[in-house]
């Protein structure tokens, strides 16, 4: 019986480990509001949603950005410009799979 009790634990472990470490998206929207570095060369030449590139457009800006095409119910494009400020494709893909509420905090 102790054996199968450690066989349980170890498999109820497993399961949940993953989950807790995968990124949040709205975390890392909060992560990007507070980056006021200037970008990485790479990310310079990055083209925005509007067309333009992005240029020393900081993290930060691009979240304001994400804030007011949210509240104006650009739902779609606001999405896009919070993308952008994180160049990590799971970091991107968190954001992604928690648009909805990483809209909600953008409304707030």
């Amino acid at each position: 019986m102790p054996v199968r009790r450690i066989t349980v634990s170890v498999l109820m472990v497993a399961l949940v480990f993953p989950a807790a470490t995968r990124a949040d998206g709205v975390a890392e929207v909060k992560s990007c509001e507070a980056d006021n570095s200037p970008p990485e060369d790479f990310a310079r030449l990055t083209i925005l949603p509007n067309g333009e590139s992005r240029g020393s457009d900081t993290a930060a800006t691009l979240i304001q950005t994400a804030r007011q095409k949210a509240k104006d119910g650009k739902d779609d494009e606001a999405i896009r410009w919070a993308l952008l400020c994180k160049l990590d494709v799971k970091d991107q893909d968190a954001i992604k799979r928690d648009s909805a509420a990483v809209l909600q905090y953008l409304k707030q």
